[in-house]
């Protein structure tokens, strides 16, 4: 999902002082009225947006999981911040940061708003509530011992990695 905040050049723009917006308003705002070049603009953003949560979770795949932060890590909620500016007339992105908290909760606005005026609603909502449930029970689980028989062969390994990722103690009985 893409939620906008429009700013001077001159000033940051900020999650919470920004009232986000949609990407077709904000461009239309910028003057971009061909409906064509509003959604490249939108292909290019979201491609962008793919290529670096690529990048970040390779990056993060090369560590081991205390040095993504142990088991309390939250990678799993993540935002791309892009700037968008002008350069010799034509529209460029620049990513910024990447981020939980803020892309979260200013996507979240944007889509409540979106339902205030009749907008169906996204799949953010679902997302979220995903995510967190799986956090929950991750949470639920974390430091307890787990004892499994007859747990399966070489083809059930990730089923420990998991258990590592998740800060289980597993002990298993053989047959």
């Amino acid at each position: 999902q893409v939620a906008c905040g429009v700013g001077r050049a001159e000033a940051p723009v900020r999650h919470g002082a920004a009232l986000p917006q949609g990407l077709d308003s904000s461009l239309q705002q910028w003057g971009v009225a061909a409906p064509g070049q509003r959604q490249a603009l939108a292909t290019r953003l979201r491609g962008a947006a793919e290529a670096a949560m690529a990048a970040l979770l390779a990056a993060e795949a090369e560590l081991s999981p205390q040095q993504r932060g142990g088991a309390r890590a939250r990678t799993d909620l993540l935002g791309v911040d892009f700037l968008l500016a002008c350069v010799d007339d034509a529209l460029e992105l620049v990513a910024l940061s990447t981020n939980s908290q803020r892309c979260l909760e200013t996507c979240l606005l944007a889509e409540a708003m979106g339902r205030a005026v009749g907008e169906p609603p996204g799949d953010l909502p679902r997302l979220l509530a995903e995510a967190l449930l799986h956090r929950a029970q991750c949470h639920l689980v974390e430091g307890k011992d787990i004892l499994l028989i007859g747990a399966g062969g070489v083809s059930k390994s990730f089923v420990w990695e998991a258990a590592r990722d998740y800060g289980l103690r597993v002990r298993g009985l053989g047959r």
